[in-house]
């Protein structure tokens, strides 16, 4: 949390119809520098797309950093504040809408307008946008959020796996016939369903499920007070407090985390990101048997599926010809090729924005279709804006505190909601 704040604050000092083809368009006549922000390098973006662009823009010297995704982001902080960021750079969703509320992030909607055939794209493309309709940033690959569940424990009780037009009522159902004891001593030896206790796994799904909000839909004000979130709130706290079909956290912290109490076979139903599937492949014991389901319809009748979109930004001190280079880099990332080079390796990138791309992971049997159906008709990300990194973990503190059954979930709407209005009102 702390280098989240050094980071916004390092950011106020420092700053008071084309569609994308296989092939680059070479620009200007020099040889001229684009230096390209991709941390962690290969393992989260292919190299093989940057060298096809080296390839095809001979006078258009690249530079890489390729630092580590934990430090990227401090590093790319105090670039920012000396005036020399890389001219295009991978960052998190957050991060994107506080620079572009800050003014360290270009403003892409002219080309995006230009440039961009929105058909060939899932609408996640531009997913982080200011309250004016900015475009801050162009989706780099995305996570998105499903169900999942333990196939032997629902065959074992003769539970029909969920379908795909179920809604949060059902999935309640479902894990009130599923939470077990299993010898009759008085103690749940399997739950029906583990969420976290976050803004993606825990409490977000809730609120969207009776329609609530954490801000007003063009993020300028807090939702937190509004009756439909704080009975979103009411239903999170209940599957652990009054229906009991949820462990505690101390029971979940004593068993690994929510992740594991559901490979190792102590939960019936997981709330996770598509990512999840690898965690539980690697430790899951053999034979164990699973898969996915879209998130649910809600109590209010809407289906919400949360996703999570690693961005790329221009930065907005770069010079002219150095932004036409980095948004022919983007484009050229964009490209049906390079696309199709994400989806090809999207275990350790997640998935690509481009349709055809998409498809051809819908194609693949390794991966559940619950994670990337409903991403273009029902898709919603975390509520980013320029403030998020400051009240989004201060927000997560109360709502833990919360499903601890520390304070309700009327006192911890409250608070959260003055810690977000002071925020928005600076």
């Amino acid at each position: 949390m702390k280098k989240l704040l050094v980071l916004v604050m390092a950011i106020v000092l420092a700053f008071g119809a084309v569609g994308c083809g296989d092939k680059s368009e070479t620009i200007g006549e020099g040889e001229m520098t684009l230096k390209l922000g991709i941390p962690n390098g290969d393992t989260m973006t292919p190299l093989a797309i940057l060298e096809t662009f080296k390839k095809e823009n001979p006078n258009i010297k690249v530079e890489t950093d390729e630092t580590p995704w934990s430090d990227f982001n401090t590093k790319l902080n105090m670039q920012i504040s000396a005036g020399n960021a890389p001219d295009v750079f991978i960052t998190d969703s957050g991060y994107a809408a506080t620079l572009g509320g800050k003014g360290a992030a270009m403003n892409l909607a002219e080309k995006v307008e230009k440039d961009l055939n929105k058909d060939d794209f899932i609408s996640a493309v531009t997913a982080i946008k200011g309250a004016n309709g900015e475009v801050w940033s162009i989706t780099h690959s995305l996570a998105s959020e499903g169900v999942y569940y333990n196939k032997a424990i629902f065959d074992e009780y003769g539970v029909a796996y969920p379908e795909e037009d179920w809604t949060f009522e059902d999935m309640m159902e479902i894990a009130k016939k599923l939470t077990i004891d299993k010898d009759g001593d008085g103690t749940v030896d399997i739950y029906g369903l583990t969420s976290g206790s976050n803004i993606t796994t825990g409490w977000l799904p809730y609120i969207l499920a009776e329609g609530g909000a954490p801000l007003n839909e063009d993020k300028t004000e807090s939702m937190f007070t509004d009756p439909k979130t704080i009975a979103g709130l009411n239903r999170y706290y209940d599957t652990v407090h009054n229906l009991k079909v949820s462990p505690t956290r101390t029971w979940i912290d004593a068993n690994g985390n929510h992740g594991a109490v559901f490979y190792t076979g102590k939960a019936a139903m997981l709330i996770h990101l598509w990512g999840q599937s690898d965690v539980i492949n690697k430790n899951a014991p053999e034979g164990f048997s699973y898969d996915a389901q879209m998130m649910p319809i809600g109590w209010s009748g809407e289906r919400n599926c949360i996703y999570v979109p690693n961005q790329w930004v221009v930065y907005s001190k770069a010079s002219d010809s150095s932004k036409e280079a980095a948004w022919l880099w983007i484009k050229h990332y964009l490209s049906e090729d390079s696309q199709n080079l994400i989806a090809d390796s999207f275990g350790s990138i997640g998935f690509p924005v481009r349709k055809s791309a998409l498809e051809k992971v819908s194609g693949m049997e390794t991966v559940p279709e619950a994670f990337f159906k409903g991403i273009d008709e029902c898709g919603v990300t975390l509520f980013e804006c320029p403030t998020w990194a400051e009240w989004r973990p201060k927000a997560e503190q109360a709502f833990l505190e919360m499903i601890k059954g520390v304070i309700s979930p009327e006192d911890a709407a409250k608070r959260v909601d003055g810690i977000v209005k002071d925020l928005l009102a600076e």
